[in-house]
């Protein structure tokens, strides 16, 4: 391995590559990534899980080298050397060839703690704010926290994450090309191009046997005599996600209950939650029903689909949902105060949060979010931040939540469920301590506390300008910081069925 010894001169590692990191001494080694073969044979402990493999292959991405840092505590008296991040940290910089305007380059990192982050040349970074030339020089440079080792314990040192072995830093460097051969040239349409292909809008019949399976469950006009025969229960799903991911954990025993009480009248919105905002999701909706057809439902909706159910419930935007009714609306982990890590200087920090969160609490289809989680760096990696309308209408202060939380119109009634999640100690071992660095960052990042990770715990049932807010106590859940459960696990949370038999039918 190569030797860091704190001096503010670039250190070069082979292959062109180099590490800068002053007044922060340990070492550096580049190897290449193992081949597929080898990895069919065995994952070696930098190989990462097979998720992995497939998201990057269906993004194509291509993982060109490795380089494992090892870092020694920092001393004080170097410590004021050190490169730092806008918020304080102290990052070493890793230098990449430039392969040219025609490839994207990309590092996927992983700490000491198994916290999987993100990381733009910082060239292109700078590109999102000032659109200029891309690049600099022959080199590409990208800045990765360095954060305090610490020992692994027996369990980590065994502990597989999406990257490799946890209890060390690991970069990936990722290259892409920028002509897609699939979906075309990354630009403001790209995002679109991407969720038609592999995230389409459709109405789907969401059945205890079916509701896991992508693509199953269309609906046919024997469904539609089904569904307007009562009250139906619909499904929404958020961001980056889809229904057969988002609601995966809802309990066998509480969906089939929820099946029963509805008469079968159960059905989910597939929709593009990055590229189109939530009107034009409801206009296609609206779009689908039949003519002569009403419907009356209640809704189940996580995360930004929520924003989606309002849209619907309270005829924003101009909308005529008339033939819509509905009537209860359960919103679990839904920004309906908007979340900052939607603004353009922390959506990076955003999809770190999802890619942990994948990484420490896996649930559903791990590969399918990665690849709409990988879609989104490119996008925003390229400045194309016109393309991500979806994601943009969750912004605090935005145009969309500044329209929709100024309306007087009552959705029906609204059930709440919201969580805090703090590290703690103990009962949780190693993934309360990593999901507990991420908390902090999230924390000076929102610059409010408490939090799921990625929505603000107040902002799903405070007061925001519309009817229907603040949600009374009596028809929420607050889930307590003791349980552990962040954005993407809520279904997973046994209250949260609880609640949700308690509320519907």
């Amino acid at each position: 391995m190569t030797q860091l010894n704190g001096s503010p001169q670039a250190i070069a590692i082979g292959e062109g590559y180099a590490v800068r990191a002053p007044g922060i001494r340990g070492a550096a080694d580049l190897s290449r990534p193992s081949t597929t073969a080898d990895r069919a044979r065995g994952r070696g402990p930098n190989d990462g899980t097979e998720d992995l493999d497939r998201a990057l292959a269906a993004t194509n991405v291509t993982e060109v080298r490795q380089v494992d840092v090892r870092l020694q505590p920092t001393p004080p008296a170097e410590a004021t050397r050190a490169l730092r991040s806008v918020d304080g940290q102290e990052t070493i910089e890793l230098q990449a060839p430039d392969l040219g305007p025609e490839t994207g380059q990309l590092v996927l990192a992983c700490d000491e703690t198994g916290v999987v982050t993100w990381h733009l040349p910082v060239d292109d970074a700078l590109q999102v704010q000032t659109p200029t030339s891309r690049g600099s020089g022959n080199v590409k440079r990208f800045r990765i926290p360095a954060t305090q080792p610490r020992p692994a314990s027996p369990a980590e040192s065994t502990q597989r994450s999406l990257l490799g072995v946890v209890g060390r830093k690991l970069l990936k460097v990722l290259v892409f090309p920028v002509l897609d051969p699939v979906i075309g040239a990354i630009s403001e349409t790209f995002t679109e191009r991407w969720e038609a292909k592999n995230h389409p809008y459709g109405l789907r019949a969401f059945s205890p046997a079916d509701r896991r399976t992508p693509g199953a469950g269309a609906l046919a006009a024997s469904d539609w005599d089904r569904l307007t025969a009562g009250r139906a229960l619909l499904f929404i799903h958020g961001t980056f996600s889809t229904a057969h991911a988002a609601f995966n954990q809802i309990p066998d025993p509480t969906f089939e209950e929820l099946y029963r009480r509805y008469g079968e009248r159960v059905f989910a919105f597939n929709h593009f939650s990055m590229a189109h905002g939530p009107k034009q999701n409801i206009q296609w909706l609206l779009e689908q029903l039949p003519a002569g057809r009403s419907l009356e439902v209640d809704i189940v909706c996580h995360s930004r689909g929520g924003l989606v159910a309002r849209t619907l419930a309270e005829g924003a935007f101009g909308l005529d949902a008339s033939r819509v009714k509905v009537r209860r609306i359960v919103f679990v982990g839904v920004p309906n105060q908007g979340t900052m890590l939607v603004h353009p200087d922390h959506m990076i920090k955003m999809i770190d949060r999802f890619t942990s969160a994948l990484n420490l609490f896996p649930s559903g289809p791990v590969a399918e979010t990665l690849e709409a989680l990988i879609t989104a760096v490119k996008v925003i990696g390229h400045g194309a931040l016109g393309g991500l309308d979806g994601l943009r209408s969750m912004q605090p202060g935005g145009a969309f939540l500044g329209q929709l939380n100024q309306g007087t119109a009552s959705g029906g009634d609204y059930y709440g469920i919201a969580a805090d999640f703090e590290p703690g100690d103990g009962d949780q071992g190693l993934k309360a301590l990593l999901t507990g660095k991420v908390d902090s960052l999230v924390d000076r990042c929102f610059e409010t506390a408490p939090n799921d990770l990625v929505v603000p715990q107040i902002g799903v049932y405070d007061g925001n300008g519309s009817a229907g807010f603040p949600i009374p106590d009596e028809r929420l859940l607050k889930v307590p910081p003791a349980a552990r459960v962040i954005h993407t696990t809520l279904f997973g949370y046994p209250p949260t069925s609880a609640k949700l038999t308690e509320w519907l039918g």
